[in-house]
């Protein structure tokens, strides 16, 4: 299996799991503050994870000084991203709210040529049309756009902006350094409003916030992993998967079915990702051949 491909199923699996503590954050939210949810998650992700990081580290459970610097933008704009998504899932359905999120590949693709001089194939583009396409189709422009969806907007673009920064935080850091300090940080930056908007949750919610810590950390890790393997303008159509899921947990957990546009346009979105996964399969076995041929050019010059 080639880095490529690698890349994309860890985006995949990420993009996957995620709606699970969307949902987790939507019930949640029927009985305290939104801004208290989004402190919370970051809290019980830290919790959970900063034993594991001193075990295996020590001190050096953080990033090197000389790299704090994309570090804090990755982890600013994902604080803003998700609170921004979790105020707006408050007034409206989570499919209709990540379809509006899912700008966010876009403009993580768009500016990582400009910022990281990434190549914009035509297979990328038209993956990354689809997606865009199955998105638009799922939130329904034509009716009127709720203030839950122009948040849900401003979380996007904050997500896009976050998938160019974490491709470059990725290097010289391992994983779970990279994790440490976006929780904590995060925990840091959130905890003013955590303050402000405390309400005392029982013990069964403390548990789901827990939970959404822990689906959390599995989410990022997959995610930082993704960007080692392979470049953003790949990965970021992948996060399109997460509307099958969204779609799914909105059902199931809320009961609100899904209009038949939404299932058009996860069938887009759906192709998209598999048009990726395909451009990366053939240009890995091009790379393979070409590699073949070199060496058996060489043993032939020999």
């Amino acid at each position: 299996m080639s880095s490529q491909i690698r890349g994309i199923l860890f985006m995949a699996s990420a993009s996957a799991i995620i709606p699970v503590a969307d949902g987790i954050a939507k019930v949640l939210s029927e009985n305290h503050s939104a801004l208290l949810v989004s402190s919370g998650r970051y809290f019980a992700a830290s919790i959970l994870l900063l034993p594991i990081a001193f075990m295996k580290h020590g001190r050096k459970a953080l990033p090197p000084r000389h790299r704090l610097k994309p570090h804090i933008m990755r982890t600013i704009l994902m604080v803003m991203a998700m609170t921004l998504f979790y105020v707006s899932i408050v007034t409206i359905d989570l499919a209709t709210a990540v379809s509006a999120f899912f700008v966010g590949p876009i403009v993580g693709s768009v500016a990582a040529v400009f910022l990281l001089g990434e190549k914009m194939t035509k297979a990328k583009l038209v993956a990354l049309g689809l997606g865009f396409v199955g998105a638009i189709i799922i939130a329904r422009p034509g009716t009127a756009m709720s203030p839950g969806v122009l948040l849900a907007l401003a979380a996007g673009v904050c997500y896009g902006f976050y998938l160019v920064s974490t491709r470059l935080a990725s290097g010289e850091t391992t994983p779970l350094q990279a994790l440490v300090f976006q929780n904590v940080f995060g925990t840091l930056l959130l905890l003013p409003q955590a303050i402000l908007t405390w309400s005392a949750p029982s013990g069964f919610e403390i548990m789901l916030l827990l939970a959404m810590g822990a689906i959390s950390l599995v989410c990022h890790t997959l995610t930082i992993n993704a960007f080692r393997h392979a470049d953003a303008t790949t990965l970021a159509p992948l996060s399109y998967v997460e509307l099958i899921t969204s779609a799914t947990v909105g059902y199931v957990w809320f009961r609100q079915l899904p209009e038949p546009t939404v299932w058009i346009g996860l069938r887009r979105s759906g192709r998209a990702g598999a048009d990726l996964h395909a451009q990366a399969g053939f240009v890995s076995k091009k790379l393979t051949m070409r590699t073949d041929n070199t060496r058996r050019k060489g043993f032939r010059h020999e």
